[in-house]
């Protein structure tokens, strides 16, 4: 599976706010979107989703322009997980995971056997199988967010695409979720995802696409696009990456 932007510029009524973009997701890739608010990374994964039409270029999956899918064959390949968000319907982490599965039961179809069990083996590959019968809008945002990855996996995807998947997450959560995708990742799915924490792309081996003023700042292997000069330009302060007694590359801010 392969998911490609060629030429591809993104806005909305016409508008481009990033143009000419270029990339390449294999499997087993994770792609990382860092820019300031107002850069594009929002419109950039609704377009790769077909939820925005390109304002040039073209986005494919498997070689085919994502235009061309029906929404039940796309979600087949791609499958959207939203920032964790509270359910006021009260369903529990069981049912929202099932959700996953309703792009293959057809107009009058419904759930089988077969996807109760999809639904056990990503909970228990996820390490969350025991909040299965917890009610999805009492869980932690942590917890919520692994549920809504899980959702996606049982959808059977091959390609995850996240839009801020660490926003408003305490610590421990936000490394627990990337840490989730990393291994994920090396699992063979392939990963899409937007952050505000340049640290969160130097957490895992991801390639970085870094968004500013219309284009592509940078591109590549996070450790090489990860620098203080590409960060200072990125955020408009003076921004240090610097290796830490450990060998780990570690993100400061200076004159704030």
């Amino acid at each position: 599976m392969s998911l490609r932007a060629e030429n591809l510029s993104v806005g909305h009524g016409g508008c481009a706010v990033v143009e000419h973009i270029d990339f390449e997701l294999a499997a087993g890739e994770i792609l990382c979107l860092l820019g300031p608010n107002g850069s594009g990374k929002s419109t950039l994964i609704k377009t790769l989703l077909n939820l925005l039409a390109p304002c040039a270029g073209r986005v494919l999956v498997n070689n085919t322009d994502v235009k061309q899918w029906q929404a039940n064959q796309l979600a087949r390949h791609l499958a959207y997980v939203p920032q964790s968000h509270a359910n006021s319907l009260g369903f529990t982490v069981g049912d929202t995971v099932l959700m996953g599965r309703t792009h293959q039961w057809g107009l009058f179809g419904g759930p089988s056997q077969v996807d109760y069990q999809a639904v056990d083996e990503v909970l228990e590959q996820l390490g969350i199988a025991s909040l299965k019968p917890r009610n999805f809008s009492l869980l932690s945002g942590g917890q919520q967010q692994l549920v809504l990855i899980a959702r996606a996996l049982c959808q059977g995807a091959q390609t995850l695409v996240l839009d801020e998947p660490t926003a408003n997450l305490d610590f421990a959560n936000a490394a627990k979720v990337m840490h989730t995708l990393a291994q994920l990742a090396a699992k063979g799915k392939s990963v899409v995802l937007s952050t505000h924490n340049p640290q969160d792309a130097l957490g895992i081996n991801a390639t970085v696409c870094m968004l500013k003023d219309r284009t592509v700042l940078a591109l590549g292997p996070a450790r090489q696009v990860v620098t203080s000069d590409h960060l200072t330009r990125l955020y408009g302060l003076p921004i240090t990456v610097s290796n830490t007694a450990l060998g780990h590359l570690a993100v400061v801010p200076h004159g704030l």
